[in-house]
């Protein structure tokens, strides 16, 4: 089983090539390690941005789903993760 920092790299580099699908896939893989690691907790992530099309507050378990949804959101977190 793979550790959460490897899953976070596997995480960036699928940001990087623009594949939202496995982008979406390797944050669910890392949540749920951190998890397992005793390490996670129930954050959401919040963008205060004005004329965004996604929420305003995400609960993580969710950002895998409005990766794969949500274009804008997933160019911020390309944006963010770099």
């Amino acid at each position: 089983m793979s550790n959460s920092k490897e899953l976070w790299q596997q995480y960036q580099e699928a940001l990087r090539r623009g594949d939202k699908a496995a982008a979406a896939e390797a944050f669910r893989r890392y949540t749920e390690a951190k998890l397992a690691e005793g390490k996670g907790s129930k954050p959401t992530l919040v963008s205060l941005a004005k004329g965004k099309t996604y929420p305003n507050a995400i609960p993580l378990d969710q950002v895998p789903d409005e990766l794969e949804r949500n274009p804008e959101f997933f160019e911020l977190m390309k944006r963010i993760v770099k």
